[in-house]
């Protein structure tokens, strides 16, 4: 009975609950915006216009903007300005057959010359104000229409530049004070010569080359359109439909231009009972999809197939939403970017591109947000999704109709009412296991009933915690906190326990993860001894070599495997892990390899072998192939940190996300998806002092010699917000090789150069395809200064100064080398004429007193006076054999003196006392020859000699040098004596010596020190 009583609560609840969520999932938009703070003059968006160039214009009631995807250039009213805006308030824009760029404004019309780069204006027709113009267009021809408020139909003739008025009635209102032609009511027919007007008294055909009007009053054809109902908004879809609004009857008219008959009428609701009529703008995408705003700030998009409308309104909790509840203008970039001129911004979204899918299971229950939300999930086979909660029980989510049931576990408390957190679900047959903490239930999805799965004893003893559930076959796996393991086998009703071998005593031992791979095999990721198999022949698990004590060891989060069996983890801290269980290698990524925030939650390898981590509201994408990351960030839970990111794979390939109260549905087969064939567009050169706007590409400019510093502005038009473009630029004639874009959209070069240049720039996919090159040919001034004419002229003239200075420098050497040869031979001659005057002065002298001598000795002392005589030989013939020699040795300079000493004492006596200390390792030494000679000479010449007072001279070497010392008894006079002997000395070996004579004369002694060579 009290089965029965809990199953009929549970199936009451679950009714109860459901019926209260269930609702049509709306078709849902997730927009991006681009408004003041990025650029653009106002958000008060009125027109837009896509250029032959590739820019998009836009125009607001504040100023015309120009975009490239990045930049704008912005124009504005100037009253200083004669050439400049003619009123800020923009209304309508096209384009003219040279490319210029026509603007209906308040006030008149107006064009842009992109030659020029001027704005010229017409604001009156013979001498009548034409006031606030709304619409404008240039035929096939190239002559412009516009509309003015309360004036009708003009045109403009290019040629000869005049202005025609075309009113609705010319014989009773020429002036059209009663036309009321709204914005957004102009158009000109895809086939035939007319133009098509929608005005507040009905829809209007003029043909252009009748001039005649069809409307409710005259039409000859009886076609349905034209009624004098209020009409608005008109549009095309191709060129076969022709799309506006009947505000009378509240509809919007489908109208088939070819079958001239109304195809079908469309009524959007308002979910909050708004006034959806008078409709203000209808854009068509190339889809056929309609998006409308109507005046009562009530935004629509209609599906092309079905019809089906679904308002879109703004939201300011949710940035997102469309950034307002009214907008003026449509456009469709080729990539299928829908872009939406609001009254506050541009809004943008690519319903073909997008890679995504959100779905908010918050806003259905909105208790789902309270803690961590969805942790656990099961795909059943009928598409429906079954998802565990951390507090709310368990969820049944029917994506395709938004349908969403919740049910009460059967363990709830005062606390949790729904249940404790489901961590497991698994599905057998019509079953749906259920795991909890410490708990197992069976969940009967035709019953809709929940029953109690009994655990093994050893659990419920010690109340281990259940991690990890995984349903293989017939058998319910079951791990948690120990080294057991326990399997559950459905047809037999019954548990057994496998090991983990493991040796580890740490206390917080844990299964966290399980896997079956490709080969059936089981896995398991063991916290903290990493991974082990099972073995169904040894009925155990054994541990896998892995790497131990690595540091994301205890910070794994998530368990994957490729098709390749490498294993993939993600890991709180330590980025992406990669374990090769072949090679037993361990590879790691970062934030500096590219990884988005190396705290990841969560991976999971498609199938095409592509990596996805999450870490809440972040994902890479990782690409395998080309060791490559695409980063990107959802627009939810910005302000909340409080869930995990679970990645679970659908069966479609897809890949699901929880994000707390949402689930997104990513899609990897349009991420890469091949983008549409862009071009870079080059927009501006900016210098320090002037801005220059350029077309796009293939423009050439031509820079003066001081603008030599200047940045160039480019972009691509597509918005990827998620995948966004790389940029590579080179300067020819400056750059080498192709560089990265470090800011994307602009680059800067300082001090160029004068010459030509060419600027190329091309963006680059998140696959590397490349967009064409853009090329902005650059030619800049060189300062006559710098010019090669200036420079070769120079170059002539250096060249005839250092000739002329070389030949004046060789005139100079030569006379300074001639001078010195002189000096050197004038100095050498007389460093020889007192060399041969100190030979030649030994000879009257010396051979007078020693010929004296030799008389004497003959008469006396014949022996001796022979003696006498050899050695007066041996003086001159030392005298004859070396007078062409500079320096002879010491030795031989020694044996002469000793000669010459010895025949001077025949004379003196005792009188002269002469003493020899030298060297012996110096004897080899040179001197010039007669030196001791001519010093000892030098010292008898001037000094008295006398027995009872001796002249001592002393001849010895010290410090590499002669000396010969004498006292000093200076004689009172000195016959014969021209005071030029020691002068001549020194001079002498101031030529052969870098070390000088030196003379030292004290009050006893005088002191001759000679340098030895």
């Amino acid at each position: 009975m009290r089965v029965v009583l809990f199953l009929g609560a549970m199936l009451y609840g679950w009714i109860g609950l459901g019926l209260l969520n269930a609702q049509q999932r709306p078709v849902s938009f997730e927009f991006r915006h681009v408004q003041e703070e990025d650029g653009l003059s106002f958000n008060f968006i009125s027109c837009f216009l896509h250029d032959r160039d590739g820019f998009l214009w836009v125009g607001t009631f504040d100023g015309l903007n120009r975009y490239d995807g990045n930049h704008f250039t912005t124009f504005k009213y100037l009253r200083t300005n004669q050439n400049g805006l003619l009123n800020n308030a923009v209304h309508d824009l096209c384009e003219d057959l040279d490319g210029n760029i026509w603007m209906a404004l308040e006030g008149g019309i107006g064009w842009y010359g992109k030659k020029t780069r001027q704005f010229q204006y017409i604001n009156s027709m013979n001498g009548r104000a034409l006031g606030s113009c709304n619409n404008i267009l240039c035929d096939r021809k190239g002559d412009i229409w516009f509309t003015s408020d309360r004036q009708g139909l003009f045109r403009y003739l290019i040629s000869p530049g005049t202005v025609q008025a075309f009113p609705y009635d010319p014989v009773h209102d020429p002036l059209g004070t009663t036309t009321r032609i709204v914005k957004n009511g102009l158009l000109l027919d895809p086939h035939q010569n007319g133009l098509w007007i929608a005005d507040g008294r009905g829809l209007r055909y003029f043909d252009i080359s009748s001039r005649q009007f069809t409307d409710s009053h005259h039409n000859p054809r009886a076609l349905p359109i034209f009624t004098q109902h209020h009409t608005s908004a008109l549009t095309l879809d191709g060129t076969e439909r022709l799309i506006f609004s009947d505000n009378i009857d509240h509809r919007i008219v489908v109208y088939n231009l070819r079958t001239q008959q109304i195809e079908r009428t469309v009524t959007p609701v308002s979910r909050a009972q708004r006034d959806v009529f008078d409709i203000a703008t209808i854009f068509v995408d190339r889809q056929h999809n309609l998006w409308t705003s109507s005046w009562n700030h009530v935004v629509f998009y209609i599906e092309a197939q079905t019809y089906q409308c679904t308002e879109l309104t703004h939201t300011n909790a949710k940035n997102t939403s469309i950034a307002a509840d009214f907008f003026w203008a449509g456009w469709q970039h080729p990539d299928g970017t829908i872009w939406l001129g609001t009254v506050n911004g541009i809004s943008y979204t690519n319903p073909e591109r997008a890679f995504y899918d959100v779905y908010d299971l918050g806003t259905l229950f909105p208790e789902l947000l309270d803690e961590r939300g969805i942790i656990s999930f099961l795909e059943d086979a009928d598409g429906s999704w079954w998802l565990g909660t951390s507090i709310r029980g368990l969820l049944h989510y029917f994506p395709l109709t938004n349908h969403l049931d919740v049910y009460r576990l059967p363990d709830g408390t005062p606390k949790y009412p729904y249940g404790l957190p489901i961590t497991g679900l698994q599905a057998y047959g019509n079953e749906l296991y259920i795991g909890t903490q410490n708990a197992l239930f069976v969940f009967d999805k035709s019953r809709k009933t929940f029953s109690g799965l009994p655990l093994p004893p050893v659990i419920r003893e010690k109340n281990s915690y259940l991690r990890n559930f995984r349903m293989q076959h017939d058998s319910l796996w079951v791990f948690g906190e120990s080294k057991q393991t326990f399997c559950y086998q459905l047809t037999q009703k019954k548990w057994t326990s496998y090991p983990i071998l493991s040796p580890s005593k740490d206390s917080r031992f844990m299964v966290r993860f399980s896997l079956i791979d490709q080969k059936g095999n089981l896995w398991l990721e063991v916290y903290p001894e990493g991974l082990a198999r099972f073995s169904k022949q040894n009925g155990q698990f054994t541990l896998v070599d892995v790497p131990q004590n690595t540091p994301h060891e205890q910070t794994i989060t998530s368990f994957a495997e490729d098709k390749r069996g490498s294993f993939w983890m993600a890991s709180g801290g330590y980025g992406l892990i990669r374990y090769d269980p072949d090679k037993k290698k361990v590879s790691r990524w970062t934030e500096n390899e590219g990884l988005s925030y190396d705290y990841c939650e969560s991976v999971l390898v498609d199938r095409s072998g592509t990596i996805w981590i999450g870490a809440h509201n972040k994902f890479s994408v990782f690409s395998t192939a080309k060791n490559r990351f695409l980063n990107f960030t959802l627009p939810l839970n910005q302000s909340n940190i409080e869930y995990q990111n679970y990645l679970f794979p659908l069966r479609n390939g897809h890949i699901l996300s929880a994000q707390k109260g949402y689930l997104v549905e990513l899609k990897p087969e349009k991420i890469n998806r091949p983008p549409t064939k862009e071009t870079v567009l080059i927009s501006s050169m900016v210098l320090p002092d002037t801005t220059y706007l350029l077309p796009g590409s293939g423009n050439e400019i031509h820079l003066a010699a001081t603008d030599n510093t200047f940045s160039i502005q480019f972009s691509v038009l597509a918005q990827l917000q998620e995948t966004p473009y790389r940029y590579l630029y080179k300067l020819e004639g400056y750059d080498n090789n192709w560089l990265e874009a470090i800011t994307p959209g602009s680059i800067s070069y300082g001090k160029l150069p004068g010459g030509n240049y060419a600027f190329q720039v091309k963006a680059v996919d998140i696959n590397g395809v490349e967009t064409p090159v853009s090329t902005l040919a650059i030619h800049i001034d060189t300062l006559f200064y710098k010019s090669m004419w200036f420079w070769a002229l120079i170059a002539l003239m250096v060249l005839g100064l250092l000739y002329r200075s070389i030949r004046s420098k060789a005139y100079q050497t030569a006379k300074l080398h001639h001078l010195n040869l002189q000096a050197t031979r004038l100095e050498r001659d007389k460093a020889e004429i007192h060399y041969q005057n100190l030979i030649n002065h030994l000879n009257p002298h010396f051979l007078f007193n020693s010929l004296t001598s030799l008389n004497s000795l003959i008469l006396t002392k014949p022996k001796e006076a022979s003696l006498f005589l050899r050695k007066l030989s041996a003086i001159y013939r030392y005298i004859l054999q070396n007078k062409d020699k500079e320096v002879i040795s010491l030795a031989d300079e020694l044996s002469f003196a000793r000669n010459y000493v010895e025949l001077q004492k025949s004379r003196f006596d005792e009188g002269l006392m002469v003493s020899f200390t030298m060297d012996p390792q110096l004897l080899e030494r040179q001197i010039v020859p007669v030196t001791i000679q001519n010093l000892i000479e030098n010292a008898i010449k001037h000094n008295t000699i006398e027995d009872e007072n001796p002249l001592i001279i002393q001849v010895y070497t010290e410090a590499e040098s002669l000396i010969v010392r004498n006292t000093l008894q200076r004689k009172l006079f000195v016959e014969t004596s021209n005071k030029q002997g020691l002068a001549s000395l020194k001079s002498l070996y101031h030529y052969l010596s870098k070390r000088e004579v030196e003379v030292n004369e004290t009050a006893t002694h005088f002191t001759v020190i000679v340098p030895l060579f």
